[in-house]
């Protein structure tokens, strides 16, 4: 986006109206941000709402979620902890609302009220929900998004490099001691086949900013945009990356895993391929962002995340000490 972002919220009334939400009540606060949108807390004379606004949805966004609605919805047919999606009076999971100067895209759950962003949710249930989830996912024929399948190419990143020490940014010297990182493990893991035969619909998000703890306590899980066809497999790898980040608690995460029915089981490096692709294209992006995004508000969250993505880098030898405590757990 090559301007800075609004700050205002999307058209409420057009929402409401579109979403079959009764009448609009009160303000409409800014609740969180995300990469990829933001959500609002909207309060009609039916109830207190998510409305979540998709910052650039892309071709097909429209068709995606109304199959990442279904899945949802057997989700939570399944019991999984998390906010109901609401759809149009039309059908339409996805609507666009506002002014012609001014149109967004929006998208209603049911509000949830969190305890906090730094609430932990306990590593049992964060490993047994997941389980749960994969269980129930259904065969996905889809092909796989290249997003977590094929890696950035080597030029690109390194042309980053050089771009962001040309421009003298704080955090040039952290990305090019990233990079090298990045690019190791993905060379060490390899691709997954595009389209292979044993892939199901996953959450694809799974992790510590959208595996949140509620009011009362309980693990909620937000953020079902991305989910789509995977492997259970590497979805499995990239919670372990997530939660089970100290070697010491692989173990009982898998037990809990594998306990809620959770089918997967990490197999060897080639388990983490989605981990490391995916890492290496949000360093990718993040650093294209960071240097040349028009939202100061979006170039200052890409530094940030090249920082916490460095600091927290999926090396081989972490790779292979999660490997190493799987297969001594009986997971492997």
């Amino acid at each position: 986006m090559d301007r800075p972002r609004p700050s205002t919220p999307p058209d409420a009334r057009e929402a409401a109206s579109a979403f079959g939400l009764g009448a609009v009540s009160g303000p409409v606060v800014p609740s969180a941000r995300g990469e990829l949108g933001r959500i609002w807390r909207l309060v009609t004379d039916r109830g207190t709402w998510a409305l979540k606004e998709l910052f650039e949805p892309g071709p097909g966004a429209a068709e995606a979620a109304t199959a990442d609605v279904a899945f949802q919805e057997r989700a939570l047919a399944g019991g999984i902890p998390m906010p109901r999606p609401i759809v149009a009076r039309d059908g339409a999971a996805l609507v666009e609302v506002g002014p012609a100067a001014d149109r967004r895209w929006v998208r209603i759950y049911t509000w949830v009220e969190l305890r906090g962003r730094d609430a932990v949710a306990p590593l049992d249930e964060v490993a047994s929900i997941l389980g749960r989830l994969h269980a129930l996912a259904p065969p996905d024929d889809r092909p796989i998004d290249p997003w977590f399948r094929e890696p950035p190419e080597r030029a690109r990143l390194e042309a980053l490099v050089e771009r962001a020490a040309q421009a003298d940014v704080p955090w040039a010297s952290t990305l090019e001691g990233l990079v090298p990182i990045v690019l190791e493990t993905t060379d060490a893991v390899g691709r997954p086949a595009p389209e292979p035969d044993d892939r199901r619909t996953c959450h694809l998000d799974y992790n510590a900013e959208n595996v949140l703890v509620d009011a009362s306590g309980s693990v909620c899980v937000v953020d079902w945009e991305n989910s789509g066809p995977a492997l259970v497999e590497g979805e499995l790898a990239s919670a372990v990356a997530q939660f089970a980040a100290q070697a010491e608690l692989v173990a009982p995460f898998l037990r809990a895993y594998a306990a809620a029915g959770g089918p997967a089981r990490l197999r060897d490096r080639a388990s983490f391929a989605l981990t490391a692709i995916v890492d290496a294209n949000l360093v990718e992006t993040y650093a294209r962002r960071a240097l040349q995004a028009g939202d100061p508000e979006d170039r200052e969250r890409a530094a940030y995340w090249i920082g916490d993505i460095a600091a927290n880098a999926f090396t081989l030898e972490r790779i292979d000490a999660w490997l190493e405590a799987a297969r001594d757990a009986g997971f492997g």
